[in-house]
């Protein structure tokens, strides 16, 4: 496993567990962020401070449910680390569930870049938007 995907699953097991020490310690100061979409969700966010704002947003407007909940693989090519990965969060009876690549480009050993792709966009669009009503 290289230097780089040893990194990454260090970032999906932190966050799994909640360990957002170990995440911040993980990003570089100067993060860009990468959210696709439409939605109140989408953007790109500058900076820890503003990707912990997004994350945070995520467990505020699902009641604490996002998760991902299965990595299929990583693989890396040079500084770009890919991730398959499977996620989910419920709020009332609306549901969220599906695929998606995560694509972190690390540098100096700090995850400087991240791309997120999602399998059906204009559904997690839907359900961002409807439930950050609530």
């Amino acid at each position: 496993m290289s230097n780089n995907v040893t990194i990454v699953q260090s970032y999906f097991d932190a966050v799994g567990k909640g360990d957002f020490d170990t995440v911040g310690s993980l990003f570089a100061d100067d993060i860009l962020w990468h959210q696709p979409g439409n939605g109140i969700q989408s953007g790109t966010y500058t900076g820890k401070e503003a990707v912990f704002v997004h994350l945070g947003n995520f467990m505020k407007w699902s009641n604490g449910t996002f998760a991902i909940d299965r990595i299929e693989y990583l693989s890396n090519n040079a500084d770009l680390v890919i991730a398959a990965i499977h996620f989910k969060a419920e709020k009332g009876d609306q549901q969220l569930a599906m695929k998606g690549m995560d694509l972190l480009r690390i540098e100096d050993s700090k995850i400087k870049e991240v791309w997120l792709f999602s399998e059906i966009i204009v559904d997690e669009d839907a359900f961002w938007n409807a439930a950050s009503k609530d």
